[in-house]
């Protein structure tokens, strides 16, 4: 190959090698600050549910999932907006300001109108469920703030604020509700606990985001938010009922025992998939901030390493499965019936980064208004996927959660195509799916007692060598 020829490649591989240690290097401090506390959060769980029991829990499950899809539903799409108004529109941080304060004040209007006109559409809910469905509205408006403040706190650049408000969203909520569940010992007391941490949060990060700069907009700034982010909640709905379906599926099918079982098993499954969701706290600006000319070769060489991650996290959680579910719950919750259903799961989060790295091309190119068809089909793929395979059999319900993103990674590939959003080489990401699916296979495959367990900690420990490798290779 002639020096010509090889010029113009040399600085695109240089490009991605630098994204990637932007990722996986300075961004790590906004993973670890995203995930560290979910983490905390976690180990809250268990004491959780010794003190409620399965039925109990299964109504602190069902509310949980209520206040994720009415805050996907009521943040307007703002906390995508927002990072990509501070780094790409004219108006910049100032406008992005202005977007926080509007965007959360519509948020907390549209929670109240639905809370107080709740004697209209309670009779709906089963009435175990009613107090804790209310509860769930008022903190997602409140955790909608604090994701909007969040998406500020990436555009100026300020992990130290970003990790504090994070700690105090994720981390105080739950320390409240555990709390007020030594004194009562009911759902609805523990997510007074949450909805109080999130209030707290919201005021920490408004004051954090507000300090220091005026709120500043272009006119026309609000609506070509609303443009760009109205489109994006049936697919940021859509995303999270990915997982959250399930939990409703499994309460119609088997009953609200039910759901707070098969609820531990996608939450310890879907855990890498919080991991991949935290670095996107750093990838999406650097893949934004890329000259358009090397966007692709940054998107490639990042969701490489990315994927492979995934893979090596998603296996490793799988083959640990045992000891996690039996950590999370006490016997009576049939915490090892459920460990192939978490294999299952974890391998979905691999296939979720060839999901967001097509998403950040679509969102560069400022086309989302497609995302809010192909995302809900593919929901609706994973929904029909789940209902076939576990009408009669709990566990396979959770095929729902891959069959879901697989058919997001192909649709949204194809959206990219079809908005003309800079190409990138998709089959950079094969080897690191194959891999997550032989490492979850043998997650979900391998004996769960007795001394062959021994076999899935020999495995473990080789996935996490792998992870300690790339992660020297990627910031050397």
């Amino acid at each position: 190959m002639s020096p010509e020829s090889a010029g113009p490649a040399e600085p695109a591989r240089s490009a991605g090698a630098e994204a990637s240690k932007g990722v996986l290097g300075r961004g790590s401090i906004y993973t670890i600050g995203t995930v560290a506390p979910i983490l905390a959060n976690v180990a809250v769980v268990p004491i959780v549910t010794r003190l409620l029991g399965p039925q109990a829990y299964g109504a602190v499950a069902v509310a949980i999932t209520v206040m994720w899809v009415a805050m996907m539903a009521g943040s307007l799409g703002m906390p995508s907006v927002i990072t990509r108004q501070g780094i790409l529109a004219r108006s910049g941080v100032a406008g992005a300001r202005a977007l926080l304060l509007r965007g959360s004040l519509i948020t907390v209007a549209l929670m109240t109108v639905a809370i107080v006109t709740a004697p209209l559409w309670d009779p709906l809910v089963r009435a175990q469920l009613r107090g804790p469905v209310l509860l769930a509205l008022a903190a997602s408006a409140l955790f909608v703030v604090v994701e909007n403040s969040q998406a500020l706190l990436r555009v100026l650049d300020r992990p130290g604020a970003f990790v504090s408000l994070s700690l105090t969203a994720t981390l105080g909520g739950p320390i409240l509700g555990l709390a007020l569940l030594t004194q009562d010992r009911s759902p609805s007391a523990y997510l007074i606990g949450l909805t109080a941490g999130y209030a707290a949060a919201a005021a920490v990060g408004l004051v954090m985001c507000l300090r220091g700069g005026r709120p500043r907009r272009d006119r026309g700034d609000t609506r070509a938010a609303l443009r760009l982010g109205l489109p994006v909640i049936p697919h940021l709905v859509a995303l999270y009922l990915a997982n959250g379906a399930l939990v409703f599926l499994a309460t119609r099918l088997y009953g609200v025992t039910a759901s707070g079982r098969i609820q531990l098993a996608l939450l310890v499954g879907s855990s890498p998939a919080v991991i991949t969701s935290a670095l996107n706290n750093s990838w999406a600006p650097i893949v934004y901030r890329a000259p358009e000319h090397e966007r692709g070769a940054v998107l490639r060489h990042t969701a490489r390493d990315i994927a492979t991650l995934a893979a090596f996290i998603s296996g490793g959680v799988a083959l640990l499965s045992p000891w996690l579910m039996q950590f999370l719950a006490p016997p009576k919750f049939g915490p090892l019936e459920l460990v192939p259903a978490v294999a299952i799961t974890a391998f979905g989060c691999v296939l979720s980064v060839a999901y967001l790295a097509n998403v950040h091309l679509i969102f560069a190119a400022g086309r989302s208004l497609w995302l809010s068809v192909v995302t809900p089909l593919s929901l609706l793929v994973g929904i029909t996927c789940a209902y076939l395979a576990g009408q009669h059999n709990l566990v396979l319900l959770s095929v729902g959660f891959p069959a879901t993103y697989l058919t997001l990674a192909v649709g949204t590939a194809w959206l990219r195509r079809y908005v003309h959003a800079v190409p990138w080489t998709e089959t950079a990401l094969l080897v690191p799916t194959v891999l997550g699916l032989a490492l979850c296979a043998a997650g979900g495959l391998l004996p769960t007692s007795g001394t062959a367990t021994l076999v899935r900690l020999a495995v473990a420990a080789v996935a996490g060598f792998g992870t300690l490798r790339l992660a020297r290779r990627v910031l050397q």
